[in-house]
C-alpha cells in the first residue's frame, strides 16, 4: 500500500447568497453534498491503492458573498443578509464535514478570509462575515469532531504544516496584476514573501480570488490557485478575460513531497 499520505481540498469563493442564471444557495447546497459524495467515491476508487491518513480541507475565502461590497450588489443575490449567509452556511458546512469525518475518519480545516465578506471599507480589516460564519462552524464542527484553525494574529494569512512541508493560505484579493493578468503580481509578491523572516518557509502558496484553476512554479515553490462554485458569473471574464474555473484542487502530501499527485474536481 505504500508510504501514508495526506489528502488536502482547496476551495474557495464559494459567494454564498449570490445568485446568477444557474447559480444560488440551493445550487450551492446540491454542487456541495455531491461533491462530498463524488470525493468519498474519488478516494475509494481512485486512490483504494494509497494509505490516506486524513483530509484537510483549506478554505479560502469568499465563502460569503456579502454585502455593500458594489453598488448594485443587491441585485444578484438571493439572500441579501450577511449574517444570514454566515449563518446558514455554517450549518450546511458543519453538516458536510461531519460526513467527511465519518469516512476518512479524520478531518481538519484551515481558513483565511476573502475581500467579500469584509463589513465596509471603514471597518477593521478583521471585521469580516467570513470569520464570523469560521467562527460559527468551529463550535458546530467540534462537535463532529473536526478542527477549524484561524490565524487571530492576522486572519488574512495563514501557515499550515502538513507532514513536514510549509503552505501558505492566502485570498489573493491583494496581489494586482500587470496588464490584467494576475499571475505576474502573484511572482513578484511570492518572491518578496519567500525571504520574509516571519512568515519562515514555504513550499507551497494556496490561493483563491481569481476564479481560476492553475498550477506552476515559481523558483522552487509551487502556487495553486483553485477555482469556485458559482456558475454563470461575469468577474473573470470581464476583469481577468478568461472564464472561471469551476474545479477545485484535492492533491495528496507525502512525508517526502508536498504534492504527490492532484486532480482538478468539478464542482458543477
Amino acid at each position: 500500500m505504500g508510504s501514508p499520505e495526506t489528502a488536502v481540498l482547496v476551495t474557495s469563493d464559494w459567494h454564498y447568497g449570490k445568485q446568477t442564471a444557474s447559480y444560488g444557495p440551493q445550487t450551492f447546497r446540491s454542487r456541495f453534498e455531491s461533491l462530498g459524495e463524488r470525493l468519498i467515491q474519488f478516494r475509494d476508487r481512485h486512490l483504494g491503492g494509497k494509505h490516506l491518513d486524513k483530509l484537510i480541507v483549506l478554505i479560502l475565502g469568499d465563502v460569503c458573498d456579502g454585502g455593500g461590497i458594489y453598488p448594485t450588489q443587491p441585485h444578484h443575490q438571493e439572500i441579501a443578509d450577511p449574517q444570514e449567509q454566515a449563518w446558514q452556511l455554517s450549518g450546511v458546512t458543519s453538516a458536510w464535514l461531519g460526513k467527511q469525518r465519518e469516512a476518512w475518519g479524520e478531518v481538519e480545516v484551515f481558513a483565511v478570509p476573502g475581500n467579500h465578506g469584509r463589513a465596509g471599507k471603514h471597518a477593521h480589516e478583521n471585521t469580516n462575515f467570513d470569520v464570523v460564519f469560521y467562527r460559527y462552524l468551529q463550535g458546530q464542527a467540534k462537535e463532529h469532531g473536526v478542527s477549524v484553525n484561524l490565524n487571530t494574529a492576522d486572519y488574512f494569512l495563514q501557515k499550515a504544516q502538513i507532514r513536514g512541508h510549509h503552505y501558505l493560505l492566502y485570498h489573493g484579493d491583494r496581489i494586482y496584476g500587470t496588464s490584467g493578468i494576475p499571475w505576474y503580481g502573484v511572482q513578484n509578491r511570492l518572491l518578496r514573501w519567500n525571504t520574509s523572516d516571519s512568515l519562515g518557509p514555504i513550499d507551497v502558496l494556496c490561493m483563491g480570488h481569481f476564479h481560476a484553476l492553475a498550477h506552476w512554479r515559481v523558483n522552487r515553490v509551487q502556487v495553486l490557485a483553485t477555482g469556485t462554485m458559482v456558475t454563470d458569473d461575469q468577474w473573470a471574464l470581464t476583469t481577468l478575460g478568461f472564464d472561471s474555473a469551476n474545479q477545485w484542487w484535492l492533491f495528496g502530501v507525502s512525508d517526502k513531497h508536498p504534492i504527490t499527485w492532484q486532480y482538478g474536481l468539478d464542482l458543477a
